[in-house]
């Protein structure tokens, strides 16, 4: 899933109008591509720019990825999504999509991701969660840096996903 998503902004260019997702929406976006790989922006929408552009709080949360693409969308206020790649280590995700908002409303981009993610939308969620999908190879996060609000998906590396399964199962016996 994860290498579809360039490809959709590699062919930004020729994706239609009524193709395109409205950005005023973007926990929706978020999801079409970082969950779905399905999303397809217009050059219009959205500029490629590099890591090192993106805002320093944020650059800082995400670390030092050893590859990546990041996006800087055309939506009220500044937002960005991004594919990066880390070096394979213990404890390291290998690779997380996100879409980082100082525009976006948390709570509802909170509830938009958990009503896609566990079905429905519980009461007393945390500001900053995570969601653990290990059946599904992935660690869902929405949570806040700085200025910006964060919505992440951390895939899980196999060891990572083997470990998150053997540890749900022992806790639901």
């Amino acid at each position: 899933m994860i290498l579809s998503i360039a490809a959709f902004l590699m062919s930004a260019s020729h994706a239609s109008a009524a193709a395109e997702p409205n950005l005023d929406s973007l926990p929706e976006l978020f999801a079409a591509a970082c969950l779905d790989g399905q999303a397809r922006l217009s050059a219009g929408q959205v500029a490629a720019v590099s890591f090192d552009e993106l805002p320093p709080d944020l650059r800082k949360r995400l670390g030092r990825p050893a590859s990546g693409q990041v996006w800087q969308l055309r939506a009220p206020g500044r937002a960005y999504l991004y594919i990066l790649n880390y070096e394979p280590r213990e404890g390291v995700n290998p690779k997380i999509c996100g879409l980082a908002s100082d525009g976006m409303d948390l709570d509802d981009a909170a509830d938009a991701l958990e009503a896609r993610i566990a079905g429905k939308v519980l009461p007393n969620r945390l500001r900053s969660t995570e969601w653990l999908r290990p059946q599904d190879g992935y660690v869902a996060i929405a949570t806040s840096a700085a200025d910006f609000n964060v919505l992440q998906i951390n895939w899980l590396s196999e060891d990572q996903r083997a470990a998150a399964l053997d540890y749900l199962q022992t806790v639901s016996q």
